[in-house]
């Protein structure tokens, strides 16, 4: 008997001890879908009007049977399928049919120009061994204006009077709300598939991307696209990290992977949100995501589902009426958009063969097992999966807030530098961004506020109670190295160079180069030191603010961990943009 009590106790403690450890556990965190279709077929029109008159109602079918699930799809027209599907408005009333599902509010709309016309002939970089830093700015921005805005052959991509592009998309159907497919063509006629310019240490790009001649894509950056962008849409969401690796860079699972993990660092993020340049980004891809195609099933988002981390947020994209369903499997294998491909390598017979296309059962199958898949999200996995639910790219926008315009306090931002300069002691490399309060501080705008600190410091021989976060730039062009290791520079004198840059910071004004971007170079007692030295230099000043004390300079790395993560094949001189990156912490009470 004794026996047995001894046995019943240990269970006891045993249930005890799992139900405190249940206890503690942190409860899932909600799962957000987010639906959406990608529209750009100008050719084959009869099975994009197809597409639509599905998707639309499904839609609104599931958004009236489960308003607490707030279905909604975000539809992403290209340029030129908004222009043809405008001329057929008055044999189709195609258009008309598309926006009275805006007005209901069961769509909004985005634009995506992965497909405009075409994939080898549009606005593309062309660079020489010559162009300066602030050349090869202007020039990528001089294309990416090109491309927003320029009108096309619709087969031979050949320019054409007239507008086109994201331009012509929201002439047609308004403002997008969000973007996709804003990556440059960078054309490289090398066979050793050189791409550097005057400055920068010549070299390959990562993973032999340009190893032959030809035309590819620039992935990674955009700062000098959204310059270009400002006179058509500064508010849209832009897709980031994408699930397919668009220039064989190496590594690059495991970069979205590692990239998604530091961009959710607390529960309150989710590995596909960031911001960057300023801008709310929507990857995806991160560890265990993918988007799933909705025609193959509720299966597949099952598996997924069962295998990401629920101790963060996710956001999980989910495509509607993918133009596959239609397709032979074996035709699908041909390329990315193989309809579209076929029509560019046969503008005298663009028309897609009926020997590609499924029979009309198959087509019918698959609508069946999309209808499924929202039948199950918003019947079952929604309602038992608190605070799950279906998003749209202004859901996002809502729950993020604002990048920037926060008041970074003084005194919490001393007592984050305390902490930090103890942790960063002899590394050297900066940290991906610091958080003060409920604020992440990307490293430009953690150089920007630390910056106007000093400068106070210098105007009036004293620290300001708090300090406004704006939206700065990051550097036009990164030096490769680490700086100088020798040389001291005074508080004072370190505070009166503050006083010099930091109202440029402040300027956000149009401009070919952006005259709040942090400086490439900054000389201070006549040593020249790279943005990242001046950062820590300045964050050892504002921690133990004392007159009078000198700072020993301190090699340290540009590049942080962050940016080395990021996929991405620009060459090193090239990605200032990742000085801009931080989480996205999204506040659930602001969900609609």
């Amino acid at each position: 008997m004794g026996k047995i009590n001894r046995i019943y106790s240990a269970l006891v403690v045993l249930g005890a001890l799992s139900a405190a450890r249940m206890a503690a556990a942190p409860a899932d965190r909600p799962v957000f879908i987010y639906l959406y279709s990608r529209v750009s077929d100008h050719v084959n029109l009869e099975m994009t009007e197809d597409r639509l008159r599905h998707i639309l109602p499904m839609v609104q079918k599931y958004r009236q049977m489960h308003p607490e699930a707030h279905i909604r799809a975000t539809v992403l027209f290209s340029g030129a399928v908004s222009q043809a599907l405008q001329g057929r408005n008055r044999q189709t009333h195609i258009l008309d049919f598309v926006k009275d599902y805006v007005k209901r509010g069961a769509i909004e709309v985005g634009y995506d120009g992965t497909d405009e016309p075409t994939y080898t002939h549009r606005p593309t970089l062309v660079f020489t061994d010559n162009e300066s830093p602030d050349e090869c700015w202007q020039l990528r921005q001089k294309t990416a204006a090109e491309f927003l805005a320029e009108a096309r052959d619709p087969l031979t991509g050949a320019p054409a009077a007239g507008v086109g592009g994201l331009k012509e998309m929201q002439a047609v159907f308004g403002q997008a709300a969000c973007l996709k497919g804003l990556d440059l063509a960078l054309k490289t006629d090398r066979a050793h598939g050189r791409y550097y310019a005057k400055g920068d240490k010549p070299g390959p790009i990562p993973g032999g991307v340009l190893s032959v001649p030809g035309i590819y894509t620039e992935v990674g950056g955009d700062a000098e696209t959204l310059q270009a962008l400002r006179p058509y849409n500064v508010k849209a969401v832009i897709f980031g990290v994408p699930s397919v690796n668009p220039a064989q860079l190496p590594g690059f699972r495991e970069s979205v992977s590692h990239f998604g993990e530091l961009m959710s660092p607390i529960p309150e993020t989710a590995p596909e949100i960031y911001w960057q340049d300023g801008v709310l980004r929507l990857s995806e891809a991160s560890r265990y995501v993918r988007p799933v195609q909705a025609f193959i099933g509720a299966e597949a988002l099952k598996t997924l589902l069962s295998q990401v981390n629920r101790t963060k947020l996710h956001v999980i994209q989910v495509e509607l009426g993918a133009p596959q369903a239609y397709l032979e499997p074996a035709f699908v294998k041909t390329a990315a958009n193989a309809p579209l491909k076929y029509a560019y390598d046969h503008p005298e017979n663009p028309k897609l063969p009926a020997s590609d296309l499924l029979p009309a059962a198959d087509l019918n199958a698959a609508w069946n097992r999309e209808d499924e898949l929202l039948r199950w999200l918003s019947g079952e996995y929604f309602p038992a999966n608190a605070g799950s639910r279906a998003v749209d790219s202004a859901d996002l926008m809502k729950m993020a807030g604002a990048s920037t315009g926060f008041a970074v306090s003084t005194a919490s931002l001393q007592a984050q530098l305390v902490e930090l300069m103890n942790r960063w002691h002899h590394d050297t490399f900066p940290p991906s961004y610091l958080k003060v309060d409920d604020h992440y501080l990307s490293t430009a705008e953690w150089f920007q506020v630390m910056t106007d600190e000093l400068a106070e410091f210098h105007r009036t021989g004293r620290l300001p109670q708090s300090v406004t976060a704006v939206k700065v730039h990051g550097p036009v062009y990164m030096a490769s190295g680490h700086g100088p290791n020798i040389g001291d520079v005074k508080v004072e004198d370190l505070a009166a160079l503050c006083a010099e840059i930091s109202g440029p910071l402040h300027d956000d004004s149009s401009a070919e180069i952006p005259k709040n971007a942090i400086p490439a170079v900054v000389t201070v007692n006549g040593t020249r030191v790279n943005p990242a030295q001046a950062l820590r230099l300045m964050a050892q000043a504002l921690a133990d603010l004392t007159p009078g004390k000198v700072i020993p300079i301190k090699m340290t790395y540009s590049l942080h961990e962050l940016g080395g993560a990021y996929p991405k094949s620009r060459p090193m001189g090239y990605v200032g943009f990742v000085w801009t990156m931080k989480p996205a912490p999204l506040q659930l009470t602001l969900a609609k």
